[in-house]
């Protein structure tokens, strides 16, 4: 496993948690970090293709709540 793909696993883990824990905060710097890491369209890859598939459509609401703010 690549170094990229333990990171964006990782990154993917942790953006779960902070939009489960209800932490837009903590999201945003995760995703600035890991634009960073990987760049951007690497993680905006990440977002579009992995992360809405594992969240409720509760949590899709919620990302698009903080989105819009």
């Amino acid at each position: 496993m690549t170094r990229d793909t333990r990171i964006a696993l990782f990154l993917m883990g942790e953006l779960i948690y902070a939009l489960r824990a209800n932490d837009p905060d903590a999201f945003r710097g995760l995703l600035t970090e890991g634009m960073q890491e990987l760049g951007v369209t690497e993680v905006e890859d990440l977002l579009l293709d992995w992360l809405y598939t594992f969240l409720t459509v509760e949590e899709h609401d919620k990302l698009m709540g903080w989105h819009l703010k």
